[in-house]
């Protein structure tokens, strides 16, 4: 069986029983991202610090079952290194993406783990995580684009549904992209 088809059934089935929560969760999330996108200083400054928030958030729902919303805010308790890491994300993918949109889509692949690193490790830089990142995914930068372009469908049936569908879908791309930093890192997710 294909490795993405094994990575998103796994992270379906870590997500079962858990869709509730984890909705909750993407809800506060993607409507503070939303609302700190009006002005975009504000949403440069909170794009860190909440989604490492919320990939913890996810990690603890799907490792240990633990559903506490405040892991949401837990970015901002290492508020310079993950504003670092969001800042320094956020330009670099802009400056790929003007530039034309393969290097964008190639400089987002390859610091996708950044976060992901921050979680997994609370003592590492923001700027440690997205050189730990950029180097991970050496020679693996297709593949988890490939694992990211499965979720076409369902990102267009999340836009049929004015975005209600991405409460959902959110974590499920998070858990999935999860369970590939994990093998990518420990070899099993």
């Amino acid at each position: 069986m294909n490795e993405n088809v094994m990575l998103m059934r796994r992270a379906k089935a870590q997500l079962e029983g858990k869709w509730v929560n984890v909705a909750l969760g993407s809800l506060i999330y993607l409507a503070i991202i939303a609302i700190a996108s009006s002005t975009s200083l504000i949403e440069l400054i909170v794009y860190g610090p909440l989604t490492f928030g919320y990939i913890l958030y996810i990690a603890c729902n799907v490792d240990t079952n633990v559903n506490n919303l405040n892991l949401l805010f837990k970015g901002f308790e290492r508020f310079a290194d993950t504003l670092v890491a969001g800042l320094l994300y956020s330009l670099a993918v802009g400056f790929g993406m003007v530039l034309l949109i393969v290097p964008g889509i190639i400089v987002s692949c390859g610091l996708s783990m950044t976060f992901y690193i921050m979680v997994d490790d609370p003592n590492i830089s923001g700027i440690d995580a997205l050189q730990q990142s950029w180097n991970m995914m050496r020679g693996r930068k297709w593949d988890y684009f490939c694992l990211q372009f499965r979720f076409i469908g369902w990102i267009l049936l999340s836009i049929l549904t004015c975005g209600i569908g991405f409460i959902f879908l959110q974590p499920y791309l998070v858990a999935t992209s999860q369970n590939f930093y994990r093998k990518l890192r420990y070899g099993t997710y």
